[in-house]
């Protein structure tokens, strides 16, 4: 059986990483355009102080810590309440339990690696 497949390199800055994180898996995740964009600046603090903060308790702090809300909040040009609003629905949502971000959500980088690969598998069904 032969396998076509097609690969498109984008180069990223790390920040933007984790945007495109989200858009290429909207297709599993259904979550609107400020969510998406309030989850990937979540998932690029997580990134930053994971790499300081090896305790896990401490570090999901460190993510959803005030600072860490008027960075995004200011970055994304919007009030606190409605980031605080918008986290209540990725909670809702089930995207965020338990002030952490549900795994699931997190792309697993490797430390320093310059690299990051999403594989999608078309499963074709010919029959009308």
């Amino acid at each position: 059986m032969q396998v076509n497949e097609k690969t498109a390199n984008l180069k990223v800055k790390i920040k933007d990483f984790f945007k495109k994180w989200i858009e290429f898996t909207t297709p599993f995740h259904k979550l609107n355009g400020r969510q998406q964009k309030v989850l990937a600046l979540l998932l690029y603090h997580h990134y930053t102080f994971k790499k300081e903060i090896t305790n896990n308790k401490i570090l999901w702090k460190a993510v959803f810590d005030y600072d860490t809300k008027v960075d995004i909040y200011t970055e994304l040009n919007m009030t606190s309440a409605s980031l605080e609003n918008i986290i209540s629905q990725l909670r809702k949502s089930k995207v965020i339990i338990d002030n952490q971000i549900t795994p699931v959500y997190i792309p697993e980088l490797a430390n320093n690696s310059k690299k990051f690969s999403i594989h999608f598998n078309f499963l074709l069904n010919y029959e009308n």
